[in-house]
């Protein structure tokens, strides 16, 4: 039971190789995105061969895609953005998802000195659930941190009263 309101937070992700040269580490929190929940991104971008993040300065643009329609090969691209500069490997975004289902998230990127060359990342899928019976993750924290607030209070005062009943 105390546990429970650790998953609602609970973070993960997943990674793609480029070109057998570079991993990209997509991490999200929450794990499962819900609609109309703000979802935190990080990426980050791996030199495979030196194991440790891309020191160069990246261009990076992104586009994140709902999939739905007549076949899985329809998307409808719901945010683009690029020519992102990002140093030191590590680039941080947020998106409130309006629609449940599944998503892509598309990664290119091009190190800064030669950006003509640009690296094309396999997508990400993430499925996005509807909201939690209308409640928010935050909601479901406080209600249950009220009820072990009153428990531990009740339980409190029963253990005065029975012990000013005994001595």
């Amino acid at each position: 039971m105390l546990v429970l309101p650790l998953l609602v937070w609970a973070n993960g992700g997943d990674q793609r190789i480029v070109e057998n040269k570079y991993l990209i580490n997509l991490s999200r929190a929450p794990f499962t995105p819900r609609v109309g929940v703000k979802t935190s991104f990080l990426a980050s971008f791996v030199d495979i061969q030196k194991n440790k993040l891309v020191a160069e300065d990246l261009i990076v643009d992104i586009r994140i895609a709902r999939l739905g329609g007549e076949g899985a090969a329809k998307r409808t691209f719901l945010f683009e953005k690029e020519k992102i500069l990002v140093r030191g490997g590590i680039l941080e975004l947020s998106s409130t998802f309006t629609e449940s289902g599944l998503h892509e998230i598309f990664f290119d990127f091009a190190f800064a000195s030669n950006p003509s060359k640009v690296y094309e990342a396999p997508d990400f899928l993430l499925d996005v659930q509807k909201p939690l019976h209308g409640y928010n993750t935050n909601q479901i924290l406080i209600a249950v941190l009220s009820g072990f607030v009153v428990g531990f209070i009740g339980g409190w005062f029963v253990k005065r009263i029975v012990n000013s009943r005994v001595g």
